[in-house]
């Protein structure tokens, strides 16, 4: 499934014939630039019974191809994702070490499956979120609060790559040391009220609320490294400290070293809501909710590790 509008394909619009010509008759590339192309080629696939869906696109493109396939397939179960790192955000792929350009991986994908040779894989739960009466979206990552704001700013530099994103998290963290303009403008606080599981959590505000069953979110952070403690359950983290605090704890953040209760609420959950109005983000994707936003635990996923 190749998304033509995704970073690296614009500015190589030649990869998707790469990856075709790879392929070399072992399968079939889908280029999809609108949801209707999309859920035509969902459709088209399931019907096929293909074993490996390949995403030549980002995180954003991941997350709309596969709530695609999960409305389509409802209750059967998924094909195995190859993630190919074509967008301005390949987040899900870096936590997995995911390497590479688009056609360098397929190609490995491809010799190994031509060898015989097992792919490796990693199971994953998908995060379903509803908002205001919405069909569900899925994907790995949420979150709210200064992860939007970040996402703004990354994406208004109109150049959203790896470098430009260290560059602002740099600017970022010496803005919070001492107290800066910038940091600051990220760091708005929201009061939420939020509930895992059935449990009210304490009233806000909150810097931000992180959710997912990725234990990273970029550059080897791992503020949700307990998505793994049990199956079918998600990390979810709302984070009270100030961006001064959290900054001063970037090492501890980075380790995924347990949250301070002086830093951050955090749980292990199957089901979390929180009341709107609300913008969030779905694996770097943005969305407005307004009136609240429900976060469960949604299908397995096996994810190809090259």
């Amino acid at each position: 499934m190749s998304n033509p509008l995704a970073r690296r394909n614009r500015r190589a619009p030649q990869i998707a014939s790469r990856l075709r010509a790879l392929l070399d008759g072992d399968g079939e590339l889908a280029s999809c630039a609108t949801h209707d192309e999309l859920e035509f080629a969902a459709e088209r696939f399931k019907a096929r019974g293909i074993e490996l869906l390949g995403v030549n696109g980002g995180d954003g493109t991941g997350h709309l191809v596969l709530t695609a396939f999960v409305r389509s397939y409802g209750d059967a179960p998924l094909p195995s994702v190859a993630l190919l790192r074509a967008g301005a955000m390949n987040t899900v792929a870096d936590a997995h070490k995911c390497r590479g350009s688009p056609e360098s991986i397929l190609k490995t994908l491809l010799e190994r499956r031509r060898a015989g040779i097992p792919l490796r894989t990693v199971e994953r739960d998908l995060l379903v979120v509803e908002t205001d009466g919405a069909p569900p979206r899925y994907g790995f990552l949420f979150g709210t609060g200064a992860v939007v704001a970040f996402l703004d700013a990354y994406y208004r530099t109109g150049h959203p790559c790896a470098a430009i994103a260290a560059l602002l998290l740099v600017r970022t963290v010496t803005s919070a040391l001492v107290a800066g303009r910038f940091s600051a403008s990220l760091a708005q606080r929201q009061a939420m009220r939020i509930a895992t599981d059935g449990d009210e959590w304490p009233d806000g505000p909150y810097l931000c609320l992180l959710a997912g069953t990725v234990p990273e979110i970029g550059f080897g952070f791992t503020p949700l490294s307990r998505c793994d403690e049990q199956p079918g359950f998600f990390h979810a983290v709302g984070v009270t400290g100030s961006a001064l605090r959290i900054a001063a704890h970037f090492p501890h953040i980075w380790l995924g070293l347990p949250w301070h209760r002086a830093l951050a609420v955090d749980a292990v959950s199957r089901d979390l809501t929180v009341e709107g109005p609300l913008r969030f983000a779905l694996d770097g994707e943005i969305y407005q909710a307004q009136e609240s936003v429900r976060v469960r635990t949604g299908p397995a996923v096996s994810l190809v590790i090259p």
